[in-house]
């Protein structure tokens, strides 16, 4: 009991002194608000320039879970107000979409492809995507709302397609003896469901989830129908059936529009934005108290740091939800 009554006066210190530190300390920071205001730190480009270009990244996986700054839309929020940020300012000339991903959640792909193409019509500016080691399946849905596609000869993009991947542990359940019951309001309600024997799974559940899944599919081949300039029918019939392309693969059937390098693509914006000179730009979320206690607070560890985010290196995808991602990436 007395070391017990210890540790909770010592926490219960350690709590004032935070909480002091930060009252003293609380003008440095931003206020900590729904509605974050990234601040703008120059990363390179041309000394003396007065015009600019907004890089914005989307890297790991895409998804309204994954950290973020801006409020309940997380790292997808973070890219929305970003653009929202370079779209305001008169300087930024063109944007660049930094992509390092294998892709994620089908909405959350689909918000952020829609926050290009809006910012796009809205503020005039052309938009370049960069894609790196991995822009794949939403990755690549991300880049097809850009005007200019930049890749590496060894990037891997492509993987056209969606998944709905779920595990059926019922024969588990046997083994140990547990037997789901179940009360449901309808036929359906429990469609898929993991605990239902395999020969439980109906055609008819069977056939509204394949429904679905090519649903979200035929989006897919709408955007890149129209990014790309491409038709749906040919799509279709040829390399959007999921598969990943090397950059090189991409380039050759159309995909992507240049091979090369990031500065590569600092220099198409450039031309597209009829500029000479610029000055790269990045937005960053302001510092605060809670994001800093956030850190420790996080129970599922380890954390792998992306600047101030912290994302968690156990992140698992979910069952029940669609994605747009590589099928080597459910395991």
């Amino acid at each position: 009991m007395a070391l017990a009554a210890t540790a909770l006066l010592a926490v219960s210190l350690m709590g004032n002194a935070l909480l002091g530190s930060w009252l003293a300390v609380s003008p440095l920071f931003e206020d900590d608000s729904r509605t974050t205001a990234f601040r703008e730190t120059r990363i390179g480009g041309d000394a003396g320039a007065k015009e600019k270009i907004a890089v914005i990244y989307v890297q790991d996986l895409i998804s309204f879970s994954a950290p973020g700054y801006s409020g309940e839309e997380g790292m997808v929020g973070d890219i929305k107000e970003q653009l929202a940020k370079a779209s305001r300012d008169e300087m930024v000339k063109a944007i660049i979409i930094a992509i390092d991903s294998p892709g994620g959640e089908v909405t959350a792909s689909d918000v952020i492809h829609h926050a290009i193409v809006t910012t796009k019509k809205k503020s005039g500016v052309p938009v370049v995507a960069s894609l790196g080691p991995l822009a794949a399946s939403g990755g690549y849905y991300v880049a097809t709302g850009a005007d200019w596609i930049v890749a590496h000869r060894t990037t891997l993009t492509g993987s056209i397609g969606v998944i709905f991947h779920l595990w059926n542990y019922r024969g588990l359940m046997d083994k140990v003896g547990v037997k789901p019951i179940v009360y449901k309001s309808g036929k359906m309600k429990d469609m898929l469901s993991p605990e239902k024997q395999e020969s439980e799974i109906t055609a008819e559940e069977k056939e509204v989830a394949q429904r679905l899944v090519m649903s979200d599919y035929d989006r897919f081949i709408e955007v890149v129908a129209e990014g790309r300039r491409m038709k749906a029918a040919e799509l279709k019939a040829g390399l959007a059936d999921g598969r990943v392309l090397s950059g090189a693969e991409a380039l050759e059937h159309k995909f992507v529009d240049q091979l090369g390098y990031f500065e590569d693509a600092v220099a198409k914006a450039k031309s597209l934005a009829k500029i000479e000179k610029a000055k790269l730009v990045k937005y960053e979320a302001p510092w605060s108290m809670r994001k800093l206690l956030s850190l420790f607070a996080e129970s599922r560890l380890p954390l792998k740091l992306s600047g101030l985010a912290a994302v968690r290196a156990d992140f698992k995808l979910e069952n029940g939800r669609f994605y747009y991602l590589p099928g080597g990436w459910l395991e």
